[in-house]
């Protein structure tokens, strides 16, 4: 034994690779504190991958030469003691805090993915949630530093798994097992792993970035280095020490010069895995008084090293709660939070983690250590469990209504035109507490677009000079003596509100790349052949168009891709291969669309921009692209009519302010707008001579400048801007009749069932 720092070491202790996992944690601290001089802070991750590689490898490695095969039982219950306790400590605690200091909303969300961490499958979850469009109101989980440490835990049950079948073929063969396995692990698991990372990565980055299978190689890169062991104490002193050098330098510098709109983990991810293989290679030989080791082993570095596995799993949820509870954090609140952690890291370091993990006695046999684990994954889970029991246990409390009227509580008997729609702008700004403004006749069409186009006005290319309508023919303005802020139940509860979805997103009819689903609704025999063509914003009146389509004969055909305008002109996508499949995706609707001609299209879109022919966000481009598709469709003797997006909250998270404020929903009240999509629609619209508009907006925001957030007990939105399922289906007569009107102004015969039950 030696001392290091005043503490005991082991023989063979190497203080550059606790050295190497300070500055990694630091990394990692840093970047999530905000500091902007470090933008590619997350490669700490990177950097544990490798070491973590390395040093379970050489344990396995050395066990296997030692006595032929590796005690399982023996290595898992090691790894139980090492990473539960800890682990569980702040998973339990996350959930403490999560049901005390976050909105009610995050807790069903934030449940199961401590569920998920203490089973140590949290990065699929997190992988499959950041390529969900549904899941665009998520926040970062205060468990989400808990993907890497899954990543860790999968290596490790099959890692041995594969030592043991290469230790078994050695002895068939009668060759050594250190090269038998080390190209094994090349072929079967590093190779393979690096060139789906290089794809997934291009293909889609967000999952990609979680995946187990894009991140084995990296840990194989860590086991290749401890396999080669016998070679690296063979490299000249001089160039060791380079290497022990070289290596962390090369972290720090990509940390520097990516960031994270780098893709990941691709190529880029090479600088600090093969940064950090250097460092654990040079650091077998490097030279004692040129060599890195006596930075190594300073004794904060080396206490930061001992300490950086508690300071990973404590200091994220404490920046998640704190900006939750205070919004945006500048760096040096962040500084001061990931400081602040180091407190209970510290705490749980010296009573938790090093007592379970050098326990002596029975306590330190294998079962024992096993049990150990077997108790804190039962902790982890059950707290996250709980969490998900409480929500529902509160639904349930809050008796939301099955049969509530929604929009039925608006319904009117005036026609509906500029002046009324005026006029109940003004009653209910003043109802709402807004300034009662009144609407003019220009807002009425829900949007001029970024390009200066608007209801009346020319259109995108200078040219048009077609008047459109306002889009509220055909069904009367809402009647505002049916509003009431003060509801006895709402529906869909607020805390449930992210499910309340229309049938499609239930169905896998969300094309997810350039292939084209089409899925059926309404009534597959009627007299009229409607096909919906979008995004979500179309999307989410399909279960309105799936009444109507019962009730007054018509056949509905989904053509459904998230976050895609039916556009000819490229929009703005995290990669340039998603872009390319959302133009594809809408050509080839309209390839079908032209094949098979349907009666009518009807089309929406949230997206406010595209990008012109220098790439530059333009409204005008996106409009010409979607009057393109129109043309198209038109020339087969289709006409379009296009629905206005519907007003986006902002920042406000509308069902979340409504389960925080079930008593005093004025809170939640927020002003009115075009919608983000609105304006681009118009202009198309303005360029086709067939297609028409039609506006839901005065339903969906009865108050015209101030938008009540439930109407009829009777949630009006869920993410984002997107209406709740039970709200767009309480406006299915008024959608209807709207609709028709628009059919009679493009010459559609909507079927003789075309009538309203209730006219």
């Amino acid at each position: 034994m030696s001392r290091l720092g005043g503490r005991v070491v082991p023989p063979g202790y190497r203080a550059d690779i606790q050295g190497l996992r300070a500055l990694a944690v630091l990394l990692v601290l840093l970047y999530h504190a905000g500091v902007p001089w470090l933008p590619g802070g997350f490669a700490g991750v990177d950097v544990f991958f490798v070491i973590s590689g390395y040093v379970i490898t050489g344990l396995l490695v050395s066990e296997v030469l030692r006595t032929g095969t590796v005690d399982l039982g023996r290595f898992w219950s090691r790894r139980a003691r090492r990473l539960l306790p800890a682990s569980a400590l702040v998973l339990v605690t996350t959930a403490l805090l999560t049901l005390t200091l976050l909105p009610q909303v995050r807790w069903r969300e934030t449940g199961w993915d401590i569920v998920t961490s203490g089973l140590y499958v949290v990065n699929w979850r997190l992988a499959d949630r950041s390529v969900d469009y549904l899941a665009e109101d998520s926040v970062d989980s205060p468990v989400q530093q808990y993907w890497s440490l899954a990543v860790e835990e999968q290596f490790y049950l099959l890692w041995p798994l594969l030592l043991l079948l290469a230790a078994w073929l050695a002895r068939r063969r009668g060759v050594r097992p250190v090269p038998l396995t080390a190209v094994l692990l090349a072929v079967v698991v590093v190779l393979p792993s690096f060139g789906w990372a290089v794809h997934l990565t291009s293909a889609s980055p967000p999952e990609a970035y979680f995946v187990t299978s894009t991140r084995l190689w990296q840990l194989g890169v860590g086991a290749l280095v401890a396999l080669g062991s016998a070679w690296w104490s063979r490299v000249p002193v001089p160039v060791a020490t380079a290497l022990a050098w070289g290596g962390p330098a090369v972290v720090v510098a990509g940390a520097v010069l990516t960031g994270p709109q780098t893709p990941w983990p691709g190529w880029a991810a090479l600088v600090p895995t093969l940064g950090t293989a250097a460092a654990l290679v040079g650091g077998v030989r490097a030279a004692e008084a040129s060599g890195p080791v006596r930075v190594h082993r300073v004794a904060p570095l080396q206490w930061t090293g001992a300490l950086s596995y508690s300071l990973y799993l404590w200091h994220w949820p404490l920046l998640v709660v704190a900006e939750a509870r205070w919004g945006e954090l500048s760096v040096w609140v962040g500084l001061g939070v990931v400081l602040l952690s180091a407190l209970p890291a510290t705490a749980g370091y010296l009573l938790v983690e090093q007592p379970v993990r050098h326990a002596r006695g029975r306590w330190a046999r294998p079962a024992a250590g096993l049990a150990v684990g077997a108790l804190c994954t039962v902790l982890a889970t059950a707290s996250g469990w709980q969490l998900v029991r409480e929500v529902d246990r509160q639904v349930r409390a809050n008796e939301a209504t099955a049969d509530a009227d929604g929009a039925a509580v608006l319904s009117g008997d005036r026609p509906a035109g500029p002046q009324e729609l005026a006029e109940d702008g003004r009653r209910a700004g003043e109802r709402l507490g807004g300034a009662g403004a009144a609407a003019s006749e220009g807002d009425l069409g829900d949007g001029a677009g970024e390009d200066g186009a608007g209801a009346n006005g020319a259109g995108a290319d200078g040219s048009g000079d077609r008047e459109v309508v306002s889009g509220t023919e055909g069904a009367p303005s809402p009647d505002l003596d049916g509003l009431d802020l003060a509801p006895a139940s709402i529906t869909p509860d607020p805390l449930e509100a992210t499910r309340d979805l229309p049938a499609l997103y239930r169905q896998d009819c969300d094309a997810t790349g350039e292939e084209v689903l089409r899925c059926a609704y309404g009534d597959p025999e009627g007299d009229l052949h409607v096909a919906v063509v979008g995004d979500s914003k179309i999307a989410q009146w399909t279960g309105a168009l799936d009444r109507l389509g019962e009730e007054r004969g018509w056949g509905i055909d989904v053509y459904y891709r998230s976050a895609c305008p039916w556009s000819a002109t490229p929009v703005e996508f995290e990669d340039e291969a998603q872009a390319q499949a959302c133009r594809s995706w809408g050509a080839e609707v309209t390839r079908r669309l032209v094949a098979e001609p349907p009666d009518v299209v009807l089309t929406s879109s949230v997206k406010s921009q595209g990008l012109d022919e220098d790439g530059e966000p333009s409204g005008a481009a996106l409009a010409e692209g979607m009057a393109q598709h129109w043309r198209e469709v038109g020339a087969a003797g289709v006409p379009v009519v296009a629905v206005a997006d519907t007003p986006q909250p902002g920042d406000l998270q509308v069902y979340a302010c409504v389960a925080d404020h079930r008593d005093d929903l004025d809170r939640c009240i927020f002003d009115s707008n075009r919608g983000s999509g609105t304006g681009p629609l118009l202009q198309a619209v303005e360029q086709v001579p067939g297609a028409t508009f039609v506006t839901m907006n005065d339903w969906v925001c009865p108050g015209q400048d101030r938008c009540p957030p439930v109407v009829g007990e009777v949630l009006v939105y869920r993410q984002g801007s997107h209406i709740t399922d039970t709200y767009a289906r309480s406006l299915a007569d008024v959608l209807g009749d709207r609709l028709e009107a628009a059919f009679d102004r493009l010459g559609v015969d909507a079927g003789p069932d075309a009538t309203s039950p209730g006219r």
